[in-house]
């Protein structure tokens, strides 16, 4: 999926879940949430970037995706090229293994926006799902 659509899915599970667990944050507050969280969300496809850099070297199909706009412009294809190649399976194993590491390091690190990022990374999960379907 891409980056702008995991931000947005976050965004819409993290407003209804401000306005719940604190009615009294400020509009403001809940878009810093909403900023965090979609944030995070969005960055946690950095691997598959990652793995499509590092497996380009090799694979030939992949060097087209090397430019992210390509990915956007071609994101079938991009998705056909990682099922294919492996990188898609690899990635979603990679997300599970950063996934945790994300959220107990915003616990410590920034324990006021530990339940946005929780969220974010959940919806992100979830989101990502129906891919494994197409893997296995």
């Amino acid at each position: 999926m891409l980056p702008h659509k995991h931000f947005l899915i976050a965004g819409l599970t993290i407003v209804p879940a401000a306005i719940i667990l604190s009615p009294e944050k400020s509009v403001t507050e809940i878009g810093k949430w909403v900023l965090i969280g979609g944030i995070i969300s969005s960055a946690i496809d950095l691997d598959i970037i990652t793995l499509v850099f590092l497996k380009s070297k090799k694979e030939k199909r992949l060097r087209l995706f090397r430019d992210p706009l390509e990915i956007y412009r071609k994101f079938e294809l991009f998705m056909d090229t990682i099922i294919e190649t492996g990188v898609l399976k690899i990635g979603l194993k990679t997300h599970l293994i950063l996934s945790p590491i994300i959220i107990v390091a915003s616990y410590f690190l920034a324990a006021n926006y530990f339940v946005p990022v929780l969220l974010g990374v959940v919806s992100h999960i979830l989101s990502d799902l129906p891919y494994l379907k197409k893997i296995y």
